[in-house]
């Protein structure tokens, strides 16, 4: 069991250094949103599932329908998570399913009641199993997770799992200009931070160390790394940047800010950054790219950092993420039509999951 929990944490740890994140740009005041309703109900013993209406197989092919063990409900869940828009990751050798849904990460191994949700450990009543070569998990503690409320409903076997929930409306104000500052340690954020300033038609502003960043120095591995010794000092952590003074910073009323991930925080090159500028009146939205690690707390600490602005939720996206995904959530922040930016409206869909 010790084992196949180091395996694990060394697994989520690795993904979560091979990250690269960024945040976001504009000013904004916040509006009440819409919420739209996404529809998905299962029952006990049934291996047919309806989403919004139409009805689906929970396990495609397989015949595989939700069962009870130990009190918990436990269904096939790649084809649930799909349907919600969260994505699944099956690792053979550790046997653990990694799940993303929006910016959190879950891991779950077979036969192990130790889950992990980003960072943090949890206890489960009843383990992940696999059944019929399928591996079963526990519905309430993902959904939970996840952020959604859970019902059971005993007459019919069924469990309701409700989110309703909206993000603010996103309102620049007629002249303000937008502004994305990134670090970037192996190329990722770099990139999704220039996608995110030509869908925004956003400036961009790059924090360079003033002494860069090495692959050995990255060697997350290597117990001398200067990364690891930073890590294990704090004190250290202090990186002095060629530049934190941006030309202009008075006119620019939302800031993009990225990043990458390093032990569960933001890396510390943007720090000195963001506790140097006055945020007062302007809007930060922070994003990141990842292979495996969720936003996590990194926006909330850097926002107690900067003790100034209008700090907003951030978004992760895989390390690879294509143009077409980060140009889309960028347009539905801030969209541009000749001199005058548009007001976009992000909606965070109300998911109602019954089982």
């Amino acid at each position: 069991m010790k084992k196949i929990l180091s395996v694990l944490m060394m697994l989520v740890f690795a993904m979560s250094m091979m990250t690269s994140c960024s945040a976001a740009e504009s000013k904004v005041t916040t509006t009440s949103a819409s919420a739209e309703e996404f529809v998905l109900t299962m029952q006990i013993g049934n291996p047919m599932m309806k989403v919004n209406g139409t009805e689906a197989e929970i396990d495609p092919g397989r015949g595989i329908a939700p069962i009870v063990q130990g009190g918990r409900t436990l269904v096939p869940i790649r084809a649930i998570i799909e349907a919600m828009g969260g994505t699944v990751n099956w690792d053979e050798e550790t046997q653990t399913a990694l799940l993303e849904y929006n910016s959190d990460i879950i891991a779950l191994t077979i036969v192990s009641t130790t889950a992990y949700l980003n960072d943090k450990v949890n206890t489960l009543d009843v383990a992940p199993v696999v059944i019929n070569d399928r591996t079963m998990l526990p519905i309430r503690f993902i959904a939970e997770s996840f952020k959604f409320d859970v019902d059971w409903i005993e007459e019919t076997q069924t469990v309701t799992i409700k989110k309703m929930g909206s993000v603010p409306t996103v309102q620049p104000s007629e002249n303000g200009k937008a502004l994305v500052v990134y670090y970037s340690a192996s190329g990722s954020t770099e990139r999704v931070a220039n996608y995110i300033a030509s869908a925004a038609n956003a400036d961009i502003f790059e924090l360079e160390p003033v002494k860069p960043y090495t692959d050995a120095d990255l060697n997350w591995t290597d117990q001398n790394s200067r990364v690891v010794y930073e890590h294990e000092h704090e004190d250290e952590r202090i990186v002095e940047l060629e530049s934190i003074n941006v030309p202009n910073w008075d006119s620019y009323d939302t800031v993009f800010i990225g990043y990458p991930i390093w032990w569960g925080i933001a890396a510390w090159p943007v720090d000195n950054f963001v506790k140097s500028n006055d945020f007062t009146g302007k809007t930060v939205i922070p994003f990141c790219t990842s292979a495996s690690s969720g936003l996590g707390e990194s926006g909330r600490l850097l926002e107690e950092m900067a003790g100034t602005g209008n700090w907003q939720e951030g978004m992760r996206f895989r390390s690879g993420a294509p143009e077409s995904d980060v140009s889309a959530w960028a347009k539905s922040i801030v969209g541009n039509t000749n001199s005058r930016i548009r007001q976009y409206e992000l909606t965070n869909p109300a998911i109602i999951l019954i089982i």
